[in-house]
């Protein structure tokens, strides 16, 4: 009898050692739930990223990809009382970075969205979204590449792509290798070349400019 009682006891506290462990496995499982899902792959041609700015704002972005160059862009702002449309790009290149950036140092982060272009050249773009004391998101400026900037002299002197960009000390960056007359896509041998960024008010938008 005194076996048994000792049996039924081992036996009892296996269960209860089992439902706990299963209890436990419940809660982390409701634990990773919980959190906050910053992005997401909707499906094959489509992907969905999240991001907050340091006044707990948010900017959701989806990528429709229509080819293996292309893709459609919706960015949704959220939490800023005067901005109730979302923003619509066709036809773009890839996206390959996002950031959330305040560099006019107003204490209100912009959206800054990376792209890099699918051809050999891998040609990296910046597009903006602006906000607005956190009241409203308009679009940033961004002024294309000009022939003179191309030229000699020019910010973007040597400029055929390959470039990256990226955010050092709360600065925005494009740094890129520079082409002499003669060198191949493969091959540069200028060195590299860095530009950064500052955010001007315009007259009718916020324009992103290049400083030396």
């Amino acid at each position: 009898m005194k076996t048994f009682l000792s049996l039924l006891f081992c036996i009892s506290l296996l269960l209860s050692c089992e439902q706990k462990k299963s209890s436990n496995d419940m809660n982390d499982n409701e634990k990773e739930n919980d959190q906050e899902v910053t992005a997401d792959t909707g499906s094959e041609n489509q992907s969905i990223n999240e991001i907050k700015t340091s006044t707990d704002k948010t900017f959701r972005v989806i990528e429709d990809k229509t080819s293996a160059s292309l893709s459609n862009l919706t960015i949704e702002p959220r939490g800023f009382p005067n901005t109730q449309e979302v923003f619509k790009i066709e036809d773009s290149d890839p996206l390959s970075g996002m950031f959330a950036l305040d560099l006019n140092k107003d204490g209100f982060d912009e959206l800054y969205l990376i792209t890099t272009a699918a051809g050999s050249g891998s040609y990296s773009g910046i597009m903006g979204f602006a906000s607005n004391s956190d009241q409203s998101v308009t679009p940033i400026y961004v002024p294309e590449m000009t022939e003179n900037d191309l030229a000699a002299g020019g910010d973007y002197f040597g400029y055929m792509g390959h470039d990256s960009i990226y955010v050092a000390n709360e600065q925005l960056y494009r740094k890129f290798p520079v082409y002499k007359e003669g060198d191949e896509n493969c091959c540069p041998t200028g060195g590299n070349k860095t530009l950064g960024y500052s955010l001007k008010a315009g007259e009718a938008s916020w324009i992103l400019e290049t400083v030396k």
